[in-house]
């Protein structure tokens, strides 16, 4: 049985590099939602820390999210070295 990946990542920004990271998240999430495996990727900026983001992301199954993160522009996103930590946490819904 195919299990959806499913993920939430916590996103900081390096110092002064908020609206460029901002810029390239909105350039990336513009890609990833036309992708065929993602059922969902929505990214927040924290009103009380601009420097930080939460991910969202829901996949079909694991080969689509590493699809994902094989695409030219995640490899772009992550070349531009805007980040100063991404913490990952993954999980699947608690269903009966």
């Amino acid at each position: 049985m195919n299990h959806k990946a499913e993920a939430t990542a916590l996103i900081k920004s390096k110092p002064g590099k908020e609206a460029e990271l901002k810029s390239a998240i909105l350039d990336l999430i513009e890609e990833t939602v036309k992708e065929p495996g993602c059922e969902l990727f929505k990214i927040f900026q924290h009103e009380s820390n601009p420097q930080e983001f939460t991910l969202w992301e829901v996949f079909t199954d694991q080969s689509a999210l590493q699809e994902h993160l094989e695409k030219s522009y995640t490899l772009n996103f992550f070349s531009l070295e805007l980040t100063e930590s991404i913490s990952a946490i993954h999980h699947r819904q608690l269903s009966r």
